[in-house]
Order: C-alpha cells, then sequence, then structure tokens
C-alpha cells in the first residue's frame, strides 16, 4: 500500500461539493435575507393601513350630510350660548343649556348663574351674536370640531352705543343620543 493523497479525481469532486454546499449556503442566505425583507415590508404596510384606518378614515366615513348637521348644531349653540336680554337672561340661558354636554354644561350653567345673569339684569346688558363662518375641522361618527366666526353685538345702561366684537372659537361637539351637544368651547 501506498501512502501517497488520494487520487486527484477525488479531490476534484470533494471541492466540486464543498463549493457546491457553500454556493447553496450562499442561495438560502439570500433567500432568508429576501424573506425577511418581505415580511418586514408587509408588516409596515399593515401598520400604515392601521394608522391610516385610526387616524383619517373616520372623516371620510362622515357624509357631507352628517359634517353639515355638525357645523349647523355649532352655530346654533354658539348663538344661542353668546346671545341674551336682560328681561329674559334666565330663559336665554335655560335654551343654551339645551345645546350643551358634560363638563361643559355643568360650567355654563354656573358661570351663567353666578356672574353673567345678575351682571346682565344690572346693568340691562344685552348682546346678540352672529356666526358670521363656521367650518368643520374635524368630524367622526361621535366627535365633532368645528371653527366658528362670530361677531357679537353688545349694548348696556353704561354703554348704550353698540360695540361689536369679532371673535373665533373653537367648539367641540359629542354626540348624545343622535344629536350633536356642545361638550367644548374655546376662544382661538
Amino acid at each position: 500500500m501506498s501512502t501517497e493523497s488520494p487520487a486527484p479525481q477525488q479531490n476534484s469532486r470533494r471541492s466540486r461539493f464543498i463549493a457546491g454546499m457553500r454556493g447553496a449556503v450562499g442561495l438560502l442566505r439570500a433567500e432568508a435575507r429576501i424573506v425577511a425583507l418581505l415580511a418586514l415590508t408587509t408588516a409596515a404596510a399593515i401598520v400604515a393601513v392601521s394608522l391610516w384606518s385610526v387616524q383619517y378614515h373616520p372623516d371620510s366615513v362622515v357624509d357631507t350630510a352628517a359634517r353639515q348637521t355638525a357645523v349647523e348644531a355649532a352655530t346654533t349653540g354658539t348663538v344661542a350660548l353668546l346671545s341674551y336680554e336682560p328681561d329674559t337672561v334666565d330663559q336665554d340661558f335655560a335654551s343654551a343649556r339645551t345645546h350643551l354636554t358634560g363638563d361643559f354644561l355643568a360650567y355654563y350653567s354656573q358661570f351663567t348663574q353666578q356672574i353673567v345673569a345678575p351682571a346682565a339684569k344690572e346693568k340691562s346688558v344685552s348682546t346678540a351674536a352672529a356666526v358670521v363662518r363656521a367650518a368643520a375641522a374635524e368630524i367622526g361618527p361621535d366627535r365633532a370640531v368645528v371653527l366658528v366666526f362670530v361677531n357679537q353685538t353688545t349694548t348696556s345702561t353704561d354703554k348704550p352705543d353698540p360695540a361689536i366684537t369679532a371673535s373665533s372659537v373653537q367648539v367641540t361637539l359629542t354626540k348624545v343620543d343622535k344629536a350633536w351637544r356642545i361638550s367644548s368651547f374655546e376662544p382661538v
């Protein structure tokens, strides 16, 4: 027997086998990268669609009639909140409260009873609000935000000449018993 190295043909087979295995491992690694990239892309798409449906889709679900109803509720409610006469101030504020809900209803009730009504009666303050323009900024099935531009004319015994004030208000509405009610009223 000889101690010579295996025949060149066996070395060649072994080299080809090893080269083939390395190629197969390389292909598996490339396929694994492709699968990982596809999984990552799919996950990103799912997250994007989910965010869109949560963040932006509610606006598109609400039709034009519902948007108009919310704007009308904000307009009517704003006029009711900001308009009163000294002789009918209690009835005016009671009527205004029918447009409100939640914590804002409680705040408005207390503020008008303790501060505004006594001053309106004592100094014969009369104020009339007119909405110049209003538009929905956000709208969903149960919540809407409307930007309202208001002109308010005020007279009193101290200042009988009408004082006109222009302002803008962000009116947040909440749907209560299928009707929009003002839940927040913030000057902007």
